[in-house]
C-alpha cells in the first residue's frame, strides 16, 4: 500500500507540472492534410516553443529562453500561417512570456525562425493579434509607473518590420 502511495504522488507530481497541461494552439496548414501544434516543449531540462508537424517532427522556435523547471513558462497567443494557397512561405508566432510579448515568423519549408521580436518586456494585459494579408495588428495593454498604456503594433509587409504606437483608447 506503501508503494502505491509514492507511485500515486509521483504520477500526480508529474502530471501537475507536464509540458502536456500548458496551453497550446493547434492548426492545420491550409493545403495539406494533418495538424501542427504550436507548444512548450521541453530540451535538457530547458522549456522552449516548438512547432510539431503532422509527422510528430518538433521544430524548436526558441532556443533556450524557458524556465530549468517544468512549468507553464510561455503562453501561446497566435499560430496562423503566412501566405496563402501557392504563397505558403510559413507560420505566424506570437506569445507572452515573463520577459515579454513576442512575435516571430518561420519559414515552412526551412523552418528556420527570424529572431522574436520583443514588443514590451512588460506583462501584457489582453494581448490580441489580428492579421488581414498583409497586414498584421497587436494590440495590448500594459502597466508601467500605475498608468496603463494601450499599445499598438503595426507590420503591412508580412512581419518583416514593426510600427510600435500607443493605441487610441
Amino acid at each position: 500500500m506503501k508503494n502505491l502511495a509514492i507511485i500515486f504522488c509521483c504520477l500526480f507530481a508529474y502530471n501537475t507540472y507536464a509540458n502536456d497541461e500548458c496551453m497550446a494552439l493547434k492548426t492545420n496548414k491550409k493545403s495539406a492534410e494533418g495538424e501542427y501544434v504550436f507548444k512548450q516543449h521541453a530540451f535538457d531540462n530547458k522549456q522552449d516553443l516548438v512547432i510539431v508537424d503532422p509527422q510528430a517532427e518538433v521544430r524548436r522556435v526558441t532556443f533556450g529562453r524557458g524556465a530549468t523547471t517544468p512549468i507553464c513558462y510561455f503562453q501561446p497567443l497566435a499560430f496562423t500561417q503566412g501566405g496563402k494557397g501557392e504563397k505558403y512561405w510559413g507560420w505566424h508566432l506570437f506569445w507572452s512570456e515573463p520577459q515579454g510579448l513576442f512575435y516571430a515568423r518561420v519559414d515552412g519549408e526551412a523552418w528556420v525562425s527570424s529572431l522574436p521580436k520583443c514588443f514590451t518586456k512588460l506583462v501584457p494585459i489582453n494581448p490580441q493579434f489580428k492579421l488581414d494579408g498583409e497586414n498584421i495588428v497587436i494590440t495590448w495593454q500594459q502597466v508601467e509607473n500605475g498608468v496603463t498604456a494601450n499599445m499598438q503594433a503595426l507590420s503591412s509587409d508580412e512581419g518583416r518590420s514593426w510600427e510600435l504606437n500607443l493605441a487610441p483608447p
